[in-house]
């Protein structure tokens, strides 16, 4: 009885940490828009990213969808560079101190990567 009780909380943290991460909690819920330079591509679980620099010169962190996903929408190691002009359609942190957006979609030299197509309103 006591190794099911602990083996079943132990699965409720676990499954409980997997939500926070993988989850959109954290995000607003209304899609942004970014653009700017990326100045570093990071293909790498569990989530790649690229960090992205706008007119400001703030630096985001931009979270692309899980390894499969971001496979699945066509963005794969090489696909683009620091350097290149990005534009970002996304959810942004609820907390505005924090210059991180989790991508819906990705628009480079004129390509769209959807990463989260279901999350993307008819016409966007």
């Amino acid at each position: 009885m006591i190794r099911t009780t602990c083996l079943a909380a132990v699965t409720a943290l676990v499954a409980t940490a997997a939500l926070a991460h993988h989850g959109w909690s954290w995000a607003e819920d209304q899609l942004s828009r970014l653009a700017g330079t990326i100045t570093q591509v990071t293909i790498a679980p569990p989530h790649p990213t690229l960090l992205v620099e706008d007119a400001q010169g703030t630096v985001w962190t931009v979270e692309l969808g899980n390894p499969g996903r971001t496979q699945r929408a066509g963005f794969v190691e090489g696909t683009a560079a620091p350097s290149a002009r990005v534009e970002v359609l996304g959810n942004r942190d609820q907390d505005a101190s924090q210059a991180r957006i989790k991508a819906v979609r990705i628009t480079i030299e004129g390509r769209d990567f959807d990463f989260y197509p279901e999350r993307i309103p008819p016409g966007v």
